[in-house]
């Protein structure tokens, strides 16, 4: 009775086997192949078929253009302090001290007015003057000014004017980058590397960076690894710029039968198919089919629609070796390793296992 059981049980569990109705954790290359084929979608041989190029995107201009170089003029927000010199009678001689009318030598001296905070009228206030234009002059143009109205008033007065940078002269960093906030500009001319280097660089690689400038409600954006010294877009920065850093993971997807089934980032601007694999940790050997290494991927038709693509790698074929090195990955790729049709098969035999001794199990299958 249980022999019959059995005997009726096996042919049941090996139409399962052929049906593909047992738990599988990827197709195999039948199941790819042929489903595409009904569907419309083209299997592409790598062997037989050069390995396509990334397209190359037609080369646009840095919408944001150098700002003009600066030349020191003094903005709203920044602080001044005015230093006086004087040979002779001192105008500005400190409290206290006795003056040439009380019989006073006259010597060499120096006199520094409080700090100064421009505001929004543009004005500053120097005793025995008044009101002093600033914003958008340099130190040297206020100091020659002073110094012009102090004529008649001191001896041989001379004016040294210094500017401490306010937020008027500064660019605002945000986002992904390790020290966010207001970052000074100078002479220098600091650009778009420079800004960033200040802030102490991005949070995460470069490659998974992205780097957004806005500038006068124009924005324009770049990938950090692609932003060179010598590139169009490191441009010199204005004041009132916003610099944000964005994390943009460009990443491919590895299913099937692969012994590292995950989500494989790239390192830097491009990433073969030989080297996706390896990073995968290459093919499981106990269930892959090395014939059914499988990319999917949308390419761009004749008439500029999106189609759905399949290319397939055999790694049986030593050609492919080659070709896999010069097939570039791109973003959003699917990397399937397919199954090995005996996978069904041992799972199969595990079933039994669970039902019945292996030793009928090999009995029942040798018949």
């Amino acid at each position: 009775m249980r022999s019959f059981r059995l005997c009726t049980l096996v042919p049941v569990l090996l139409a399962a086997s052929a049906c593909a109705t047992l738990p599988a954790g990827a197709p195999t290359v039948s199941q790819v192949v042929g489903p595409a084929a009904t569907s419309g979608i083209a299997v592409i041989d790598i062997v037989d078929t050069p390995a396509p190029s990334q397209p190359v995107a037609p080369a646009m201009a840095w919408p944001i253009a150098d700002a003009a170089p600066w030349t020191g003029e003094i903005a709203v927000g920044d602080t001044l302090t005015v230093t006086v010199f004087e040979v002779g009678y001192a105008l500005f001689a400190p409290s206290g001290e006795t003056s040439a009318r009380e019989g006073a030598v006259p010597a060499a001296g120096a006199r520094t007015l409080p700090r100064m905070e421009v505001g929004e009228s543009g004005l500053v206030a120097i005793p025995y003057i008044g009101a002093v234009r600033v914003v958008g002059r340099t130190s040297a143009a206020v100091g020659e000014e002073i110094r012009q109205k102090l004529r008649g008033l001191s001896q041989q007065a001379q004016v040294v004017v210094a500017i401490e940078r306010g937020p008027g002269r500064s660019v605002v960093t945000s986002g992904d980058v390790r020290n966010p906030g207001r970052q000074p500009l100078t002479l220098a001319g600091e650009r778009l590397l420079d800004l960033i280097a200040q802030a102490g660089g991005p949070a995460n690689r470069p490659a998974d960076t992205r780097v957004r400038l806005v500038r006068d409600g124009q924005a324009a954006e770049i990938r950090l690894d692609q932003l060179r010294v010598d590139s169009p877009a490191n441009v010199r920065l204005a004041p009132g710029d916003h610099v944000q850093l964005i994390r943009s993971v460009r990443s491919l997807t590895v299913l099937g039968s692969a012994r590292n089934v995950a989500e494989l980032a790239f390192d830097s601007d491009t990433l073969t198919l030989a080297e996706a694999i390896a990073r995968s940790g290459g093919l499981a050997d106990d269930r892959a089919d090395a014939t059914g290494v499988f990319i999917f991927r949308y390419e761009v038709g004749p008439d500029g629609a999106q189609k759905p693509v399949i290319y397939r790698l055999n790694l049986l074929d030593p050609r492919s070796y080659f070709l896999s090195q010069r097939f570039e990955m791109r973003e959003k790729d699917v990397l399937l390793v397919a199954n090995a049709r005996s996978v069904q098969f041992g799972k199969l035999v595990q079933l039994l296992n669970t039902l019945v001794t292996p030793a009928i199990t090999v009995d029942l299958l040798t018949r």
